[in-house]
């Protein structure tokens, strides 16, 4: 059986134009007939849908290519490369979806929040901070370990932490950092540096706060304490709670209100009995 090229163009669906990319690509070679028309035939269509198949699963043209003269051997190994490239690849969307999940709880918290205060175990966290109050953390191998929380973990948080020894000198600082979930870190081969640390469950009050995003512009008039704290506080003076470790402000989202960018924050006070 012997095909036109707008025949074939027809049949598989697809345009002129790429079965010309595939004959250059060497994929497909039509023959000539005796008026020097191009045509193909059924090889050529096996050969064609092949090369598609392999684009579906993931392999790049370049892959392909090599690919080409391959004996079966040669194909276990591409596709066993490619089946493991699959499998990170639906690890880290599902993480990354849970992430979005867990986001959108958090959301809608938010939405219907009347600035109640409750109770929960917090979430253990391994972090590395950027930024203390005014000052760039910008060590070469804190930064190499900010890029790996940020690219390697499709569940990292942007953090702020408020060291307990500040609170009690009355002076708050904010420290701002990206943290992963301890139970996530051998999961996406991610390890503790010189420049992580480490956030323990622990008995919690929780609570919604929020701040503008450009904290340097608005920072005289924000008493940091009476924004993030007061709620917590009084809970925690109400029912004979004392603090007991560094606090933590897990990044909702970060919204335009009364056009201005805020940002959302879950803070989490671990507590003791008094």
């Amino acid at each position: 059986m012997k095909y036109t090229i707008s025949e074939l163009s027809t049949l598989l669906n697809v345009s002129t134009n790429t079965i010309r990319r595939y004959e250059k690509m060497g994929y497909i070679t039509p023959k000539r007939s005796k008026n020097n028309y191009r045509y193909y035939r059924e090889a050529d269509i096996a050969k064609f849908m092949n090369i598609r198949l392999l684009r579906k699963y993931g392999f790049t043209h370049t892959d392909i290519a090599c690919m080409k003269n391959s004996d079966m051997l040669g194909f276990i190994s591409a596709f066993e490369a490619r089946t493991k490239e699959i499998d990170e690849q639906i690890d880290y969307l599902t993480g990354l979806s849970h992430r979005m999940k867990d986001d959108l709880v958090l959301m809608k918290k938010v939405a219907r929040s009347s600035q109640q205060c409750y109770i929960r175990n917090s979430v253990a966290f391994s972090y590395v901070l950027y930024q203390s109050g005014e000052e760039i953390l910008n060590e070469p191998e804190r930064l190499a370990t900010v890029q790996a929380y940020l690219y390697r973990s499709p569940e990292v948080q942007r953090i702020y932490i408020i060291r307990q020894e500040d609170v009690e000198k009355g002076q708050i600082t904010l420290n701002a950092g990206w943290a992963i979930k301890m139970a996530d870190l051998e999961r996406f081969n991610m390890h503790d540096s010189a420049y992580t640390e480490r956030y323990e469950e622990q008995t919690s009050v929780l609570s919604f706060a929020k701040l503008p995003v450009n904290l340097e512009k608005n920072k005289l008039s924000i008493n940091l304490k009476e924004t993030l704290l007061k709620e917590p506080f009084q809970y925690m003076k109400e029912h004979n709670w004392k603090l007991a470790g560094d606090i933590i402000g897990i990044v909702i989202a970060n919204v335009v209100e009364e056009n201005q960018d805020m940002q959302h924050i879950l803070v989490s006070v671990p507590i003791c009995k008094m």
